[in-house]
């Protein structure tokens, strides 16, 4: 057994860290005495047991900074004992040091096999002990800096990884509301433009064309300024009604998203000359809240990038229904552009947004033309 210190090993030992302390495990007393005496000299903190069962039961108690352990004990014996300390979480990561008689290469793997650090063998050197037991308790002690460390970042992280989230979920919600306010206004401007506006136009064109009819004896000058008057009023009321469309699709409120989209794509063919066909595998689909002018205003934004920047003379657009979703694909034969770094304008953006915001996926492809893939959920029948 440990003899009790004397008093300048007790200041030494007042003054050394708590984590500084090692446990000393042989059971023969003079050579428990002579590592206790040496480690107390060069500043440690000494705990001693004399043999397996003890040791296990304070090193679980307190773990300590390190542990040399002697092989060959009575009951049990050295291997055993690190089994059952690396076996704990209390104690699996103290390094452990078999300092033993024990010299053969497989008694050395057996050692570290179980999960020791080092292995001395006795007649062992005092400078080498002191110097192998110094490196490891760095090691053990950047090993726990560095655990700590990455336990602190990995708490951050996550932390922030959170608040993120939780950011990311406000802008979506704030882009859905704005969605909703800027729809509400189309739809608002389209009525009073239709309601107000056209009807005032209506009743002019009508007195026009009364004019047109009764002006022919005032001569050719008057006749020609009321066909002049009529033709602008004409034209006027058509760009009022494609306003008006483009603000909101009355047609998709009175006969539904495939006839908006087909009106669409037809009006778009007329007016830039590009062929542009559209398909679909059912005349409605049960699309949730704002489903239907989310799709209309993918399509009209796809229609609106191949005639700004495409070069195609070929569009397609289908609606097909996959098992729960609405599969939507445009497609165009234009130039396309670099899938690595696609433009990431605001259209682009505005559509993977609408598409986010209802819970769907979207794939942009500008390999061989640009390819635009939509999957949104449907509304389940009962």
């Amino acid at each position: 057994m440990m003899t009790m210190p004397s008093a300048p090993q007790l200041a030494v030992q007042a003054s050394v860290k708590r984590a500084d302390e090692i446990l000393v495990v042989d059971d023969t007393p003079a050579s428990l005495q002579l590592l206790a005496d040496l480690l107390t000299e060069a500043g440690y903190v000494v705990r001693v047991a004399p043999e397996g069962a003890m040791a296990l039961h304070s090193a679980l108690a307190r773990p300590p900074e390190l542990i040399l352990l002697d092989v060959r004990m009575p009951g049990m014996d050295g291997y055993e004992l690190c089994r059952r300390l690396k076996a704990a979480p209390q104690t699996c990561n103290v390094p452990v040091i078999f300092l033993s008689a024990l010299r053969e290469t497989t008694d050395k793997l057996r050692g570290f096999t179980l999960g020791a650090v080092d292995y001395i063998g006795k007649p062992y050197q005092a400078e080498e002990v002191l110097a192998r037991v110094r490196t490891h308790i760095d090691l053990h002690r950047l090993k726990t800096r560095l655990a700590e460390e990455v336990e602190q970042r990995t708490e951050e992280l996550r932390l922030s990884s959170e608040e993120l989230e939780e950011k990311r979920a406000q802008l979506q919600a704030l882009m859905g509301f704005m969605h909703q306010v800027r729809e509400d206004e189309r739809t608002s401007i389209a009525r009073e433009l239709h309601d107000e506006l056209g009807q005032s136009l209506t009743a002019l064109r009508i007195e026009l064309s009364w004019l047109r009819k009764h002006c022919a004896p005032l001569g050719e000058v008057v006749l020609e300024r009321a066909d002049a008057g009529y033709a602008l009023v004409e034209q006027t009321v058509q760009s009022l009604r494609r306003i008006s469309e483009g603000l909101r699709p009355g047609m998709l409120d009175v006969l539904g998203l495939c006839a908006a989209l087909e009106h669409l794509v037809s009006q778009f063919a007329e007016r830039t000359g590009v062929s542009c066909s559209f398909s679909a595998d059912a005349d409605d689909y049960r699309l949730p809240e704002n489903g239907a002018i989310t799709v209309f205003r993918l399509v009209q934004e796809a229609l609106t990038n191949v005639a700004r920047h495409a070069e195609a003379s070929q569009v397609s657009v289908r609606l097909a229904q996959e098992k729960n979703s609405l599969h939507l694909c445009v497609s165009d034969n234009g130039r396309g552009f670099a899938s690595a770094q696609p433009r990431q304008g605001f259209g682009l953006l505005g559509m993977r947004e609408r598409v986010l915001l209802l819970g769907g996926e979207i794939t942009i492809d500008g390999k061989n033309g640009t390819h635009i893939d939509v999957r949104l959920p449907l509304v389940k029948g009962e």
